[in-house]
């Protein structure tokens, strides 16, 4: 018999412990959460009319693990694209909201119109930009060699690009510094495009030719009533039994020779867990102290990804106190405007069925690298500088009719230069201890669907 131990009850954990019992129903598996609920930073409330998804509300539609997980736990019927006409995003800069160029991926042009009409750029960072093919393709030292975005972007397509576009595209994703994360851990696509074809903007119009008539397909699933509902129907197929709330785990430690198990997991208030399989579905910092007695060089590791926090203010407004066409999802904020705000989505817009019909929902997203400050500001603060944020940009004067703050403290993994290496290093001393194994967000992967790929990935380890 299996016998397993997940620590921590987000989507990594979650989605584990269903993996683990998909395959082996009989695993004698527990899971242990220190908070009050499970389910991590996807928090949805549903106020009279509303669907609040204040962490992600949705996941790649490209990655299918999520949406294969969906259909398996029979949620079918939830799975939703976003509002056809408004498939597209806004970028703020100089006082006006540019809506991203057609025929950009990830911030890469695959057609020359585009370049030439928008005003986002200027004509010197315009040609910056055509003249990528020209340039030489770097040459890594070693299988870790690795170089920030921001370095990666400003050599291939120019600073305009790195500044304006691909730097807050990623930060709606990390919340980050372009110029520390790592370009092989986020954009790893890219270094391949470089290595083997030379030019990026060859390599993308390649990769994707023009579309036929009709709207852009949906880029992102969604539920119809909110992503908590993945967290819910998760829970009830594990079976509320196994899963532990207001569990704070103090120390795991290893002893092969055990017969209780390899693993005895120690739960501050309770008896120890024993375990032959433990996986550790929580921040690496969590991790590396729960893992203090298994030696300096892998908690050094996991303690080389720092986290940074960020803070969600979601409003109500009236339609009519609203006179922007709101045509698109949203918008994002480059970091060198030096506006506290990272992005703003006009959820009404992105989903159907999130609000009742005469309301306008908007989140706007604050904080990031370097702001951990503005996040320590009282709930009353955090809602002047998202209204402000809102009346810079689209003009909005109203009072909200409903307002709801969060704040996901420490929860945003920075994978930062060098992070490949760093897990090729840690996979390698964890292949020393058989049965740990490390399962959440920032590992390999940020998104819903990487975090349900690593998930069953472990199950299989663990069943096998």
């Amino acid at each position: 018999m299996n016998r397993v131990v997940i620590v921590g009850g987000g989507i990594s954990g979650l989605s584990t412990a269903h993996a683990v019992l998909e395959l082996d129903p009989s695993a004698e598996l527990v899971l242990l959460e220190q908070a009050p609920r499970v389910g991590g930073s996807i928090i949805t409330e549903r106020p009279a009319g509303f669907i609040l998804d204040a962490g992600p509300d949705s996941w790649v539609a490209t990655k299918p693990q999520a949406t294969a997980l969906a259909k398996r736990l029979g949620l079918d019927d939830e799975l939703i694209g976003t509002i056809p006409e408004n498939r597209r995003a806004l970028i703020a800069w100089g006082d006006v909201l540019h809506p991203l160029p057609e025929g950009f991926v990830l911030g890469v042009p695959t057609s020359v119109l585009p370049i030439i009409t928008t005003r986002l750029f200027s004509a010197r960072g315009k040609l910056r930009m055509a003249m990528e093919p020209l340039v030489p393709r770097r040459r890594p030292v070693g299988e870790d060699d690795d170089e920030s975005i921001d370095s990666f972007v400003r050599r291939r397509l120019g600073g305009e690009v790195a500044e304006r576009l691909v730097a807050p595209l990623l930060g709606g994703i990390y919340g980050g510094d372009a110029a520390a994360l790592s370009m092989r851990a986020t954009l790893p696509q890219f270094v391949e495009m470089e290595a083997k074809q030379g030019s990026l903007i060859h390599a993308m119009k390649a990769a994707h030719r023009p579309r036929g008539a009709g709207p852009r397909p949906s880029m992102f699933t969604s539920l119809r009533s909110g992503l908590g509902t993945l967290v819910d129907r998760l829970v009830s197929k594990i079976g509320p039994e196994r899963i532990h709330t207001d569990a704070k785990v103090a120390r795991v430690s290893f002893s092969k020779d055990d017969p209780r198990g390899r693993f005895a997991v120690e739960v501050c208030g309770d008896e120890p867990r024993h375990a032959d399989h433990v996986v550790l579905s929580i921040p690496a910092h969590a991790a590396a102290y729960a893992l203090r007695s298994m030696g300096e060089p892998l908690t050094s590791l996991l303690c080389a990804m720092p986290y940074i926090s960020t803070g969600v203010v979601m409003m109500a407004f009236a339609r009519s106190d609203i006179a922007h066409p709101l045509n698109a999802t949203g918008y994002i904020v480059p970091h060198v405007l030096g506006h506290p705000a990272l992005a703003a989505t006009w959820v009404t817009s992105k989903w159907a069925h999130r609000a009742p019909e005469d309301q306008v929902l908007i989140r706007v997203f604050l904080g990031g690298a370097g702001a951990d400050d503005l996040l320590a500001k009282d709930d009353g603060e955090l809602e002047r500088l998202a209204r402000d944020e809102l009346e810079r940009t689209m003009g909005v004067k109203a009072s909200p009719r409903l307002t709801r703050v969060f704040r996901f403290l420490r929860a945003n993994p920075q994978p930062l230069v060098g992070h490949p290496g760093r897990m090729r290093q840690t996979r390698e001393l964890l292949a020393a201890t058989p049965g740990l194994h490390l399962v959440a967000s920032g590992y390999d992967g940020v998104g819903i669907p990487d975090c349900v790929r690593q998930a069953e990935q472990a199950a299989r380890a663990i069943v096998q």
